[in-house]
């Protein structure tokens, strides 16, 4: 196998370690933010600082340090419209990612201003960009990529919707 194809399988495997944290860290914070006891608080906090720093920040940095190595053995994939899309949407999830540590070290301060509504919303926001950076890697087209994160937009508002009519 080259290298190429190494990087290239070891940037989805991180990748993927990535989002698993981006996932579920936000999944904690909704259940961390309905927990009215103090052990349990404790025990949230241990778990959101466990998975911010051990699995999904490395899993960002590996990330990010394969996908550069991809672009500088292939430069001219750099150039492409839907790489620059691409990349804009893995800027946007490294400002998740940061957010995400601000929240962890809200919740350690006993500072978290948001409810458990607001993280379950809150969680869906990767959602988006994984599948515009999917289709967009797959495809090497921008129209698919902006349909495809155009439809995700649409469920979201239409579960949104169902949510003010329900209540």
């Amino acid at each position: 196998m080259t290298a190429y194809l190494w990087a290239k399988s070891l940037h989805v495997i991180f990748m993927v370690t990535w989002f698993a944290g981006l996932f579920y860290l936000p999944r904690l914070f909704v259940y961390h933010a309905e927990t009215p006891d103090a052990a349990g608080n404790e025990r949230f906090k241990v778990m959101e600082r466990k998975l911010f720093w051990g699995i999904m920040t490395p899993g960002a940095v590996i990330t990010t340090l394969f996908g550069l190595w991809l672009i500088a053995m292939n430069p001219q994939a750099y150039l492409a419209g839907w790489m620059h899309l691409k990349l804009l949407l893995v800027l946007l999830l490294i400002a998740y990612h940061v957010w995400c540590g601000l929240l962890v070290r809200d919740f350690r301060l006993d500072a978290n201003r948001h409810t458990h509504q607001w993280y379950r919303w809150f969680n869906e926001i990767p959602v988006f960009m994984l599948v515009g950076i999917v289709v967009l890697v797959i495809g090497k087209q921008v129209i698919p990529g902006l349909i495809a994160m155009g439809v995700v937009l649409g469920i979201f508002a239409v579960f949104a919707l169902m949510q003010r009519l329900k209540s």
